[in-house]
């Protein structure tokens, strides 16, 4: 008998627009600034987000585990 997976409740249930606003940036600009490339991808990281260490912030995560980061 096939056991059901249990329902996650948290950051994996949010729509793209509720995600935005939790996360500080939509899943559009993410997709946006992962699809640039070389210098101006620097640029636009550090100018908007505040580098590696401010994207890191806004998604609430470690960059390297990938571990979510609790208040």
């Amino acid at each position: 008998m096939a056991m059901k997976k249990k329902s996650t409740a948290g950051h994996n249930d949010l729509s793209g627009e509720e995600a935005g606003r939790e996360f500080g940036i939509s899943i559009e600009k993410l997709k946006t600034l992962m699809q640039t490339r070389g210098g101006e991808s620097i640029q636009k990281l550090n100018e908007t987000y505040g580098g590696l260490s401010g994207l890191e912030q806004k998604l609430k995560t470690n960059l390297i585990t990938g571990k979510i980061k609790l208040k």
